[in-house]
């Protein structure tokens, strides 16, 4: 008997294999010109865009033996109702039907925490504002905003491809969990961590929207402020060297914003260990993480809010 379940496991692993299974959608980073580190992190993220459709396959597979499974426990249990409890196999075909159909699960759950409309996705309305200046000097300054800009973008992208694959990885752990006992705690299936997984595994698949509902909260938008505008004092001070500067501003806050953006991610992970009963992190460590991220992920909307608050706009520059 435990050959011939073998068999038919092995069987429909290599079916699932063949066919054909739904795509996740994956953003491409346009790639810089010429051998650079922008370049070298686009071919990372190249390298690892297919890794999403990859645990789709272990899912799949992982569902078709959850589903077999749980038809069996339901068979034993009318054999031997005693022995084996209904649950079993209820809680194996509930976990295998979301494994079958995990783009669905993904966006039940993306549906809602976030709701169907892109509302709160975190966008730039201007750009960075950042252009190497070729008609400069080669100085210190231009040399930081060239490399900076070159690698922001695959920078982004690569981050983003991160925080996709880890997100899809935890709703897998999440939809595991839906077969275990209550006697896991936070770790069974009605358990704070267990909902808390759901939640930071989406919140981590769709990071932008994630942040964004951080910068609406914080800001009233989830546009980023990131284009310098200088005063008219300030304008006729810097002369020539306005576009240099609003260069070298950008590049500072494409810099601050990317570590913003780790320090997002690490609180949502340390939120999911904290909700797992991990009592070497705390709701505070994560809150901390979560609001400091998405504060740098936004820098020049804090700066113009605690210019407008205090009243002090000698600075000569402003963000939009």
């Amino acid at each position: 008997m435990k050959l011939t379940k073998l068999a038919l496991f092995a069987l429909v692993a290599f079916w699932a294999v063949l066919v054909g299974l739904p795509e996740f959608a994956h953003a491409a980073a346009p790639p810089p010109a010429g051998p650079s580190v922008g370049k070298v992190m686009t071919n990372l993220h190249i390298s690892i865009s297919r890794v999403p459709n990859i645990l789709t396959t272990i899912a799949f597979v992982g569902g078709i033996v959850l589903a077999v499974t749980g038809v069996l426990k339901l068979k034993n249990h009318v054999d031997n109702p005693n022995q084996v409890p209904i649950s079993d196999g209820i809680k194996r075909m509930i976990a295998g039907g979301a494994f079958l159909g995990l783009p669905v699960t993904t966006n039940v759950i993306k549906g809602s925490l976030f709701g169907v409309g892109q509302n709160g996705e975190l966008g730039s309305g201007t750009g960075f504002g950042v252009k190497a200046a070729k008609a400069l000097p080669v100085a210190l300054d231009n040399v930081a905003v060239t490399f900076i800009t070159n690698m922001a973008t695959p920078m982004k992208y690569l981050l983003i491809s991160f925080t996709f694959i880890t997100g899809l990885a935890m709703i897998l752990v999440g939809i595991s969990r839906l077969i275990k006992t209550a006697q896991e705690g936070p770790r069974g299936p009605a358990g704070m961590g267990t909902f808390f997984t759901f939640a930071c595994g989406m919140a981590l698949m769709a990071i932008g929207q994630s942040m964004g509902t951080f910068n609406v909260s914080l800001f009233g938008d989830g546009t980023m402020k990131n284009y310098a505008v200088f005063s008219a004092t300030a304008k006729a001070a810097l002369g020539k060297s306005e576009q240099q500067m609003r260069n070298v501003i950008g590049s500072i806050l494409i810099f601050v914003s990317l570590v913003g953006f780790i320090a997002f991610m690490r609180g949502l992970f340390i939120l999911k260990l904290v909700a797992d009963g991990n009592q070497n992190h705390s709701i505070t460590q994560a809150l901390t993480f979560l609001i400091g991220g998405a504060l740098a992920v936004n820098l020049g909307a804090v700066i113009n809010a605690f210019q407008s608050t205090i009243g002090y706009t000698a600075i000569g520059f402003s963000f939009i």
